[in-house]
């Protein structure tokens, strides 16, 4: 029979994807003694629609050194989402490519065709079936 790690109402963190956030357990079950337990945790400052089912393996107790592993996850996570320092700074500011507004307009409609596309039909002009 697994042990109740934790106890309704206690202040925990728990795993949302990769990084550990503030949380409470707002209720406990167990649906038979071999079944580890479930938790309902709400996550600290989110909305009630992101409360979630969790099992212990995704909570972690609250005291210093879970606090600084959240912290150092997070430091690591940012920085693998940086983007990248830009590397050709000859763009002028605002020119996202090499297709942007300062190229000629002959440039840009070279391509499109050159037929009309018929006339304009009038508003009282019947419809045939």
């Amino acid at each position: 029979m697994p042990k109740q790690m934790f106890e309704k109402d206690e202040k925990v963190l728990c795993f949302h994807g990769e990084l550990l956030y503030e949380a409470k357990i707002l209720e406990v079950v167990q649906d038979s003694p071999s079944e580890p337990h479930q938790y309902r945790v709400h996550y600290k400052g989110w909305k009630a629609s992101w409360d979630d089912w969790v099992e212990d393996d995704r909570l972690r107790k609250m005291n210093d050194e879970n606090r600084e592993t959240a912290q150092a996850l997070k430091r690591t996570y940012h920085e693998s989402t940086q983007k990248p320092a830009k590397t050709t700074a000859s763009k002028k500011k605002g020119q996202l490519s090499d297709f942007g507004s300062t190229r000629g307009s002959e440039e840009r409609n070279g391509s499109l065709p050159t037929t009309s596309r018929g006339q304009k039909r009038g508003r009282n002009a019947e419809i045939e079936d």
